[in-house]
């Protein structure tokens, strides 16, 4: 009695038209730190004006996503598990602003038909093409050819990185595997081939279980890493550019305060703020000389001025 009871109260209470007092629901994927860290930026990037209701993905089931999405609060899903969940079962009328996934994994979400586009966004947790490409000719200024290795999700990716690349003289040594079986001897094709090896986001291609054994092979090639997080880079990439957790969260808060009357976002988008990793350890052994970390981040940042 008292269960049902209860789910009636959550019920109502998600369905009540508290779009009126500024309710934002961040859901987050789990509550390990990286999501703390969001959902704390988020609060100082969006102020007093709006109140944010913090979930844990675990706390929502269908139904309780369902009765949430039928109203007009903002939903700000952080993490992949909780932006496929959330499209998975919206009710079409909540915009929706989801922190900290990949652009790949943004476009091929599916959401209800009569949820407007302009009603969706993102801050995606990837880099610009030209963010990554101005890192490696940065610290790897003699590297001509830049390997990458993606799954079919990123293909789109690929592509814009290749155009990207062409604009500055590199050359990137694209492979694509199909699953974790393909991944081994495609690594090995591309590293042969070039003088970095770039990393994005990629389910298949880099993740949690397979990123050590992804920059073995590549310390054994004697190929340089450009990673895109900050763990990639104490775990073997020479040099990282990346968008923390905390840097997510802030634009999201500003993102939130844009949401109008209409229902309408920001387009989706990378975030503005960008933070760097290096990893001297790893870069002697391999025999690379770096510039000094000041020398690279004043290059970087001239470059972005100009």
């Amino acid at each position: 009695m008292f269960r049902r009871l209860a789910c009636q109260f959550l019920f109502c209470l998600l369905c009540s038209p508290a779009g009126a007092a500024g309710v934002v629901h961040l859901i987050l994927s789990d509550d390990g730190p990286a999501y703390q860290e969001v959902a704390s930026a988020f609060r100082v990037g969006i102020g007093a004006r709006l109140h944010v209701k913090v979930w844990s993905l675990a706390e929502l089931d269908v139904a309780q996503m369902q009765a949430l999405t039928r109203a007009y609060d903002l939903v700000v899903p952080v993490g992949v598990k909780a932006a496929r969940f959330v499209a998975e079962y919206h009710a079409g009328r909540a915009p929706v602003l989801a922190l900290m996934i990949p652009r790949a994994t943004s476009e091929k979400l599916k959401w209800p038909a009569g949820l407007a586009r302009k009603h969706i966004s993102a801050v995606f947790i990837d880099q610009p093409p030209e963010r990554s490409l101005a890192l490696v000719e940065v610290v790897f200024p003699s590297a001509r050819n830049v390997g990458l290795v993606v799954s079919g999700e990123n293909e789109v990716v690929a592509k814009t990185l290749v155009k990207a690349a062409a604009q500055r003289n590199l050359r990137m040594n694209v492979a694509t595997v199909g699953g974790p079986e393909d991944l081994p001897p495609a690594l090995r094709r591309v590293l042969a081939e070039s003088d970095v090896l770039l990393l994005v986001p990629d389910s298949i291609a880099i993740n949690a279980g397979n990123a050590q054994n992804v920059l073995l092979t590549t310390y054994r090639f004697r190929i340089p890493v450009v990673g895109f997080s900050q763990g990639l880079t104490k775990a073997g990439a020479v040099a990282s550019v990346y968008s923390s957790p905390a840097q997510i969260g802030l634009q999201g808060g500003q993102f939130a305060l844009r949401l109008d009357a209409d229902g309408e976002l920001p387009a989706p988008g990378y975030s503005r703020e960008n933070s760097f990793a290096f990893n001297p350890h790893v870069a002697r052994s391999l025999g690379l000389v770096l510039p000094s970390e000041a020398e690279i981040r004043g290059k970087l940042e001239s470059s972005n001025d100009d």
